[in-house]
């Protein structure tokens, strides 16, 4: 082999090592990418998963609410007759006024059920009301949870691995801005309740 072939080959193997180098860089690119979609993703499940705790424990204490005050079940009928009607006269489809007044009467009824809520970060994560609290657990409100989360969110999209969810669960624990229910908390000497 001539000199020029080892030199041709010399510069074939250079060139295809560059592009190598430029696909792994792609590939390391893109997995990050998706690593930090998979982190959000954690997170964005949790919030899924509290909000539709919540908007069941909403309905339920909606209907005993309802149904303890007759009252009301004239209002919300109307309520939910009218999301009938109008979504009929707006889009002439009988499955989107149907949609439209399940959706009016499902917020009325979630509307009943409003309170302050309460959550449980134990073995499973349960949503009650504030009420409704049982005596035994350690509950903190939704609303300070919610804060602590959008701390995990941001870190997530920055890229910080958040690990299993009983790491997620565990690093919402030790959040400073987590309140809770009926536990009072020691913060640089004094008490918050």
């Amino acid at each position: 082999m001539s000199r020029s072939n080892w030199n041709q080959i010399l510069v074939n193997l250079k060139n295809e090592l560059a592009s190598m180098k430029g696909r792994a860089e792609e590939i390391s690119n893109r997995f990050e990418t998706l690593t930090r979609q998979a982190e959000l993703l954690k997170i964005e499940l949790l919030e899924h998963s509290l909000e539709e705790q919540r908007r069941s424990e909403a309905r339920r204490r909606g209907m005993v609410s309802l149904i303890r005050g007759k009252k009301n079940i004239g209002t919300t009928l109307a309520v939910g007759l009218g999301g009938l009607i109008l979504g009929g006269l707006v889009t002439r489809d009988k499955y989107v006024a149907l949609n439209t007044g399940m959706s009016a009467l499902d917020g009325m009824l979630q509307g009943y059920g409003a309170t302050q809520w309460a959550v449980s970060l134990g073995k499973e994560i349960v949503v009650t009301s504030k009420d409704e609290l049982p005596s035994k657990g350690t509950w903190v409100t939704l609303e300070s949870l919610k804060k602590a989360i959008e701390d995990l969110k941001r870190e997530a999209s920055e890229g910080q691995q958040l690990g299993s969810f009983d790491n997620v669960i565990h690093r919402l624990k030790q959040s400073r801005k987590l309140i809770y229910f009926g536990t009072p908390i020691y913060v640089l000497g004094y008490t918050r309740e």
